[in-house]
């Protein structure tokens, strides 16, 4: 079972705090004062760069076992986003400037914002499993655990991703690079370990603006 591809505009907003840990700076730590500084002031201009989307397809166990995806459920749904190429085109024209800092800076909130994206398209695809009786496990993504880079190339080639603007380089890295693949199982209720958690469990977004259950930061 393969359905047919389903593209959504995304509702992405960054946290400040994630784009300081792309910087280096765990939680709780705050950047020098100069990098702190151009954050604030770029924050406003790089959000006004992204133009979050993603698209998603529910395939069948077999589909999925064939792009690679370790231990995949009965229905599986890949993903993908991107947050576009206008930030990474200006992250390029700021480093060809020699502003580097800037292009640090920029390029962090472009990973926070990627991030951001596919949770946002998880927490979707929470409630389409919820839509079918069907509980959501963590997503994962090539590159991670037991899932080869090497499958990149087959799992998109089950996404629009024309559609979205991205292209894979001949090394099977995405373009525009602030994007994201993924795939999330489907289960039967409380196939999912002893306790099948909730999306806010799975989720793990502490400060988000869908959070309809405690977080639990122990």
């Amino acid at each position: 079972m393969t359905s047919p591809p389903v593209v959504v505009g995304l509702d992405v907003v960054p946290e400040p705090e994630e784009a300081s840990r792309y910087l280096g700076y765990p939680q709780g730590r705050q950047p020098q004062a100069r990098g702190k500084h151009r954050l604030a002031e770029l924050w406003p201009q790089a959000l006004a760069l992204l133009a979050p989307r993603g698209a998603y397809a529910l395939v069948s166990r077999s589909a999925a076992a064939k792009v690679g995806m370790p231990e995949p459920g009965e229905t599986v749904a890949v993903a993908v986003v991107t947050i576009g190429p206008a930030l990474e085109q200006e992250i390029s024209r700021r480093t060809a400037a020699g502003v580097l800092l800037d292009a640090l800076v920029l390029d962090a909130i472009g990973s926070s914002a990627a991030e951001a994206a596919a949770d946002a398209l998880n927490l979707e695809l929470c409630t389409t499993a919820r839509s079918h009786g069907l509980e959501a496990a963590p997503r994962v993504s090539p590159g991670y655990g037991a899932w080869d880079t090497a499958c990149q190339p087959l799992l998109l080639a089950l996404l629009p991703i024309n559609e979205l603007g991205i292209h894979l380089t001949s090394g099977a890295m995405m373009v525009p690079r602030k994007s994201v693949s993924f795939a999330v199982s489907f289960e039967n209720p409380g196939h999912i370990g002893p306790h099948a958690p909730t999306q806010c469990e799975r989720c793990g977004l502490i400060r988000c603006r869908h959070r309809v259950a405690p977080a639990d930061c122990g």
